[in-house]
């Protein structure tokens, strides 16, 4: 079993938004999910006090709802996630898709 410190989570987190590969991945997001990159970057900073630091200390896999989230804070978030699933001990996590939705499932690690 991994334990996070949530000290280490955020200086990851912060240094996370600084990459191209994170950038790259939000302007992805942005794209497919049809919103305006300054709400998005307004926000994605904000998410990890209060979207991720609740899971770091998780050892189960996290379920991302879009009912649980503005659509800004769900693409930052999904972002975060799919950045860091290429990471060692990286936490685990799927999104939820509605089944009326057109899109599928994407998990992460």
């Amino acid at each position: 079993m991994v334990t996070r410190k949530l000290e280490d989570c955020e200086t990851g987190v912060c240094r996370l938004v600084d990459q191209p590969e994170f950038t790259k991945v939000l302007h992805e997001e942005v794209q497919a999910r049809g919103l305006v990159l300054e709400d998005l970057d307004a926000c994605v900073r904000d998410v990890y006090s209060s979207l991720l630091a609740p899971w770091c200390d998780c050892d189960k896999p996290i379920v991302i709802s879009k009912m649980d989230f503005t659509a800004e804070e769900y693409a930052a978030l999904i972002t975060f996630m799919k950045v860091q699933s290429k990471w060692d001990y990286a936490l685990s996590w799927r999104e939820e898709v509605l089944e009326n939705a057109c899109e599928g499932n994407v998990e992460g690690s």
